[in-house]
């Protein structure tokens, strides 16, 4: 069992940050002889106590499970556990704690890609493109669990997507950066794992699985997490309070019937039918 740390989803756009995390247990005077089985002990409690935090891991009991659109070996489907920016708006999450698309295994990296390739197929037919977004931050820690949002946008929004996305990165960059690091990388040509090395927090947008651009990020207490978000909510002119607050809870029932609707749309395309 990977000795990972976890955390609980509880805010919106923050919604892996949290301070509250697990602490060593005073270490008793004496007793050297003990020391090692003290260290695996408090790693073992640091393990369940996060893992118990954590409510996008599959194994978690308080995971909301009727957020769950369609499960795969190593990956899942599910609608977000806070307010939805569009409807259709999704997630793939891995079913184990991992902390980033970058750095899974190649089976976990191909279902990611099965579910993109099949969300394509099914906003094709509502004539929506899919922007898929990655937020990495917090590797030390192993805070935040791997999560690509998947969000649907009319086709001719979509075209100017990767303008979009470009102009928000180069302004912000003054602010974000300390050094004069490459602001953007172009992933079209290597995609994400030829592009960056493993081990750096970043975000990765892509539009589709043809084009994209991945952004280390250099300095995470000035990067908000919130950031791909809130560039989506500005091409679709949503409004703009709803960049400043944060996402809400929506209820069990709402979430229900947005689950229902959805499932119907993507049982076509449902590639993990395949699966024995």
């Amino acid at each position: 069992m990977r000795n990972h740390q976890y955390s609980k989803s509880r805010q919106a756009d923050d919604e892996y940050d949290y301070d509250d995390g697990p602490r060593k247990r005073p270490r008793k005077k004496g007793g050297g002889g003990n020391h090692k089985s003290c260290e695996i002990s408090n790693s073992a409690n640091r393990f369940f106590t996060q893992q118990e935090r954590c409510q996008f891991c599959f194994e978690n009991p308080t995971r909301p499970k009727h957020l769950v659109i369609a499960i795969a070996n190593f990956t899942y489907l599910s609608l977000p556990q806070m307010q939805p920016v569009v409807p259709g708006h999704c997630c793939i999450l891995t079913l184990q704690h991992e902390s980033s698309t970058r750095s899974v295994d190649d089976n976990v990296w191909d279902e990611i890609r099965n579910f993109k390739k099949c969300l394509i197929m099914m906003f094709k037919n509502q004539e929506k493109d899919v922007v898929f977004l990655e937020t990495v931050m917090g590797l030390a820690q192993q805070r935040r669990h791997c999560l690509v949002e998947c969000i649907p946008v009319p086709q001719e929004i979509a075209k100017q997507a990767p303008v979009y996305f470009k102009k928000a990165i180069d302004e912000a960059e003054d602010e974000w950066s300390q050094h004069n690091a490459k602001k953007l990388i172009d992933t079209s040509e290597k995609g994400l794992r030829g592009s960056i090395p493993k081990n750096f927090p970043y975000f990765h947008v892509e539009f589709g699985l043809q084009r994209g651009f991945v952004h280390v990020i250099d300095d995470e207490k000035e990067f908000k997490s919130s950031f791909g978000l809130n560039v989506i909510r500005g091409m679709l002119r949503l409004p703009a309070e709803d960049m400043h607050r944060r996402r809400k809870h929506e209820s069990v029932e709402t979430q229900k019937q947005a689950a229902a609707s959805f499932a119907q749309d993507w049982e076509p395309f449902d590639w993990t039918k395949q699966l024995d």
